[in-house]
């Protein structure tokens, strides 16, 4: 199931809702292979569904997980005794609903692109295209890091000091000649009890950016790369949880983009 990336505007914001879209209509075409896939199973080769095993691993959750969770989140609906009733008959049944239904339908049932790393990819490749000129490098941060009590330690350093694990990890790495730049990278179009986490989380990152260049040397730079009509919302009071100014930052993709270069 293929990400499709859009970063035609300006907007972080606008490219991830655009590119969140168009990677669920990919998504959907690759649900419609595999729900006709469900259908031609030969059920006698595997007695029971959850014996199905497949080279496809797609089509191997979808037909042992993804089909009989949702059967048996309504089994009375179905006309079943209990969730020990699902077979391959209910399997296929629900596989072909699918493919009977409308297109306008079908979407709400094949895999949700915010479950795909769509943001973070999109927010990186702006950087790249924007600041490509300047010969910047922006990737995946591997092997993962993590900032806590002023240092920037590997996933496993971390874990051992905060088993509560407050902290996230770092999501992009960027470079240029002994520059560094660690960007920490967040979506939030709506409010709610998981954006209310996303804010802490990025309280902690830009303190701990902090304490990070109060202890060592000035080639590090520490980013907080916000999107979404929430969180930029809260821009301004994270901001005030900045006190190195000259190497931690928090803005949108655009404004990230005009303070890497300016700086």
């Amino acid at each position: 199931m293929s990400i499709k990336i859009y970063i035609d505007s300006k907007s972080g914001a606008k490219n991830i809702d655009i590119s969140r879209q168009k990677t669920n209509e990919s998504n959907l075409e690759e649900a419609k292979r595999l729900w006709n896939k469900v259908i031609e199973i030969d059920e006698k080769e595997f007695n029971r569904f959850e014996d199905f095993r497949s080279d496809d691993r797609d089509l191997q959750i979808l037909v042992t997980h993804t089909i009989p969770s949702r059967i048996e989140k309504n089994y009375i609906h179905y006309n079943l005794n209990s969730s020990e009733d699902i077979s391959w008959v209910s399997i296929k049944r629900m596989a072909t609903e699918y493919l009977n239904a409308s297109r306008w339908l079908q979407i709400n049932f094949c895999k949700d692109s915010t479950r795909q790393t769509v943001d973070e990819n999109v927010q990186r490749a702006m950087l790249n295209f924007h600041l490509n000129d300047l010969d910047y490098e922006f990737v995946k941060c591997k092997p993962s890091k993590t900032l806590y009590g002023g240092k920037l330690l590997s996933r496993k350093e971390y874990l051992k000091l905060d088993p509560r694990k407050t902290r996230k990890d770092i999501d992009t790495f960027g470079s240029k000649q002994n520059k560094k730049i660690w960007i920490f990278q967040k979506y939030a179009k709506v409010s709610g009890g998981h954006q209310d986490n996303v804010i802490t989380e990025t309280q902690h990152f830009l303190q701990d950016a902090d304490d990070f260049v109060s202890k060592n040397n000035s080639n590090n730079f520490f980013i907080a790369q916000l999107d979404g009509e929430f969180i930029e919302r809260m821009l301004g009071g994270l901001r005030q949880h900045i006190s190195s100014g000259s190497n931690v930052y928090v803005g949108n993709s655009e404004e990230v983009i005009k303070w890497i270069r300016e700086t």
